[in-house]
């Protein structure tokens, strides 16, 4: 409905708690092996689907940040809102506005959820409040039941004994408010570690913000969407959640920490001290100079070093590390005299490093766009 889609765009441009907890819900059902789809600012914060493709029930959930230390009470989240500008009414309050959407899908499957960072009190047997963590509001008693009941039909002009509080959930969540990206991250980390996940992931953290940054820029797609087709290119499915972390996975280490890895395992074969802190003090030139595209004399001692590496490989080498790299290094000093005159060995030994343990891509270190090497000049 047209009025759903003004909600979205207002909400897409600060409301990124919502949009962390859209990416919290996708990380944590990969848990199980059900499919899901993931709508975030499509008539609630987050609208969750049990398929991307033939959709038989949904979940809408209203997320709400909080800055407060105490939890809501039942009366707020049943007051009424602003008076309309009408004049004739107010507007419905959040449990009112949440519930519409059960009668928007009526004859179809959906849950309801109102979703905090602070609990919710809730009025136990005893008449007094108890702070609910995850609660489904079929479990108050009956007469607790009937008076939100009656509410919910005043403000939404339904017979109250037709309401239905057995899909309605209200439930807190462990999400921060600051660094969700660690909080996400963590909770990626498990699943890779439980082995929930077909492949190993190893950055989280940014496994978490690439999959934050999709869901917000689904979120910011606010054309008008007459059908479930036209819908689809704003959801995210199971299937893209997946491959998005699988793009993570495959993801190369910094190259500082290819070469630190590189030294440390130097150490671990017992390479010579001060050799190795030769290399180290060149970590820092080399790895500027690895990420530095313009850098063509960087390019072609990488070059050379990976075809002496593949010279290594072929005749069957069975050297350590150490060995290895003394190997390479060599080859290129005796073959490209030009090229390595006047360089330290242990700069060489460094990019060989990075070679020898694919801590930097090859195919990735070409020129620059116009660049030209000195020589050609």
């Amino acid at each position: 409905m047209p009025g759903d889609e003004s909600g979205g765009r207002s909400a897409t441009l600060g409301f990124s708690f919502q949009q962390w907890w859209a990416t919290l819900s996708a990380v944590e059902r990969l848990e199980t092996q059900q499919d899901f789809a993931i709508l975030s600012e499509f008539k609630e914060d987050v609208a969750i689907l049990d398929s991307a493709e033939a959709p038989s029930s949904v979940e809408f959930c209203q997320v709400k940040k909080s800055e407060r230390s105490g939890a809501w009470s039942l009366e707020e989240l049943q007051r009424k809102g602003t008076k309309l500008k009408s004049g004739d009414g107010h507007e419905p309050s959040i449990l009112a506005k949440l519930y519409r959407r059960k009668l928007e899908f009526k004859g179809h499957p959906t849950v309801l959820h109102f979703v905090s960072n602070v609990g919710v009190k809730l009025p136990n047997e005893k008449g007094s409040d108890t702070n609910a963590g995850k609660t489904c509001l079929h479990t108050l008693t009956e007469e607790q039941q009937t008076k939100v009941k009656a509410q919910l039909g005043q403000q939404l002009g339904v017979v109250a004994d037709d309401v239905d509080l057995s899909c309605v959930h209200v439930q807190r969540t462990n999400l921060p408010l600051g660094e969700q990206e660690m909080f996400v991250g963590g909770k990626l980390s498990d699943l890779s570690a439980a082995g929930k996940l077909p492949f190993k992931l190893s950055h989280t953290t940014i496994a978490a913000q690439m999959l934050a940054s999709e869901i917000q820029r689904r979120a910011s797609d606010t054309s008008y969407a007459r059908s479930f087709e036209e819908l689809k290119t704003r959801l995210l499915s199971r299937k893209q959640v997946v491959d998005i972390l699988a793009q993570v996975a495959q993801l190369r280490p910094p190259v500082h920490h290819a070469l630190d890895r590189a030294i440390e395992e130097l150490e671990r074969e017992q390479y010579p001290f001060f050799a190795r802190e030769q290399i180290r003090v060149q970590r820092v030139r080399v790895c500027a100079e690895a990420t530095d595209r313009t850098n063509e004399v960087f390019r072609q001692i990488a070059t050379a070093l990976a075809v002496a590496k593949a010279k290594v490989m072929q005749a069957g080498s069975t050297g350590t590390l150490k060995e290895v790299m003394e190997e390479v290094v060599q080859e290129v000093r005796a073959t490209e005299h030009f090229l390595t005159a006047g360089l330290p060995v242990s700069y060489l030994r460094a990019i060989a490093l990075l070679v020898l343990t694919d801590g930097i891509e090859l195919d990735v270190l070409t020129p620059a766009p116009g660049a030209q090497s000195e020589e050609k000049e």
